[in-house]
């Protein structure tokens, strides 16, 4: 019988496209991981890296191979320190045992060989806040702890380190241009991610300064605009005779130029958070701004009396179809350069260049305040706070 499940897993396993480099003596080496089978029924994985599909399948067949016309009832798998697994990975592989080995009496035990219990870290803690963040982070590439068996989550992170993580986290997308920064050689881990960060806009001047410490405000900030958070009049109007038809944009703080005399369509859903709207607008498409759930605030160049003139349609009225918003009107304003946001913090000051972005933070749950009334946006942020941030903004 065992022989027959052998053969069969084998077969499965060669259907299933297992990559094996290596395979002697009972071990699989793959992508930098091995896995080595004893005669007492124990499988001790070695390495570095991140355990995938195929180190799993391995473990299966070598798992066959111990247990064959043995009296193995156990077979106890080892996780050596630097490799990192998810849960989901270990409860399929426990599925497997129920699925395939439950006829022969035969059990899985998988433990952590050296004592790690999240990803082969030793400070890291199931009981940790920050476990499924690392985890999350480490096999997603985003960051890999700062030895095989250390993250390292106290310690501080730096802007260089926070900003090559959002960029990783974004795909690292390619960059271009040439290199702003007196302070950033191209071998630097962090030269695209500077790059990057300055073409967005987050970063700017001739230095860099990689080595500051992150602070809360910088922390949030970067997400915010990493997020889109910073646009600002963004994107481009099609326009024909004064008369917008067309808007190709990201949303955010839009402002219509002046001059433009009617708006037929184009900004219907888009992420409007803010509106501004010359005087020289006399007529407006009835579906133009409709349901944009972000907007809050149009600041409009003339007066109410203007306001109420305006065509909506064939219809005249000031009571347009924003859809199910009600924004804020502001007659003969413009749109503030900082607008006043209300973080409910004593220490963040409505005008305070990072006060949206501490908004945004919150209402997202990415962070709270340090207390019922402060955020403490000073302080500095450790590795492990850093990528429990990201994992609440970014994992899926």
């Amino acid at each position: 019988m065992r022989k027959k499940l052998l053969s069969l897993a084998l077969a499965l396993a060669l259907c299933l496209g297992l990559t094996v480099p290596v395979f002697a003596m009972g071990s699989y080496t793959i992508n930098g991981i091995t896995a080595t089978a004893s005669p007492d029924g124990t499988i001790n994985i070695t390495g570095s890296g991140v355990l995938s599909e195929d180190h799993r399948k391995a473990v299966l067949e070598l798992s066959y191979m111990v247990t064959e016309d043995k009296q193995i009832k156990t077979v106890e798998i080892n996780i050596g320190a630097g490799i990192a697994y998810d849960e989901n990975w270990s409860a399929t592989v426990k599925e497997d045992f129920e699925e395939m080995f439950s006829s022969l009496g035969v059990n899985v035990v998988i433990s952590d060989s050296a004592g790690q219990t999240v990803g082969g870290f030793t400070d890291v803690k199931k009981s940790d806040y920050f476990a499924d963040p690392v985890l999350w982070a480490t096999l997603n590439k985003i960051t890999a702890g700062t030895s095989a068996t250390t993250f390292s989550p106290n310690e501080n992170c730096t802007v260089a380190q926070i900003l090559s993580f959002l960029y990783r986290a974004y795909n690292s997308p390619k960059v271009s241009g040439s290199n702003p920064f007196s302070d950033v050689k191209s071998s630097d881990y962090y030269y695209n991610a500077a790059l990057w960060a300055y073409g967005k806009g987050m970063v700017t001047g001739s230095t860099f300064g990689g080595d500051r410490p992150c602070t809360r405000a910088m922390a949030v900030t970067y997400m915010w605009q990493a997020a889109g958070g910073a646009w600002s009049a963004s994107g481009e109007f099609k326009v024909s005779k004064s008369v917008i038809y067309g808007y190709n944009g990201n949303g955010g703080d839009v402002v219509i130029p002046d001059g433009i005399t009617k708006i037929v369509d184009g900004f219907y859903g888009e992420r409007l958070t803010s509106l501004t709207i010359p005087v020289s607008v006399t007529e407006v498409g009835v579906t133009a701004f409709g349901y944009n759930q972000n907007l809050t605030d149009v600041y409009y160049e003339g007066s109410k009396t203007q306001w109420d003139a305006i065509k909506v349609d064939e219809n005249t009225g000031g009571d347009w179809a924003f859809g199910d918003t009600k924004p804020t009107i502001h007659y003969n304003s413009k749109m503030p350069e900082q607008k006043p946001v209300n973080t409910g913090f004593t220490d963040v000051s409505s005008t305070a260049d990072y006060a949206q972005a501490v908004k945004w933070a919150v209402d997202k749950g990415v962070t709270a305040g340090t207390s019922d009334t402060t955020f403490s946006p000073d302080s500095v942020c450790t590795r492990g706070q850093i990528v429990t941030f990201l994992h609440r903004a970014l994992a899926k």
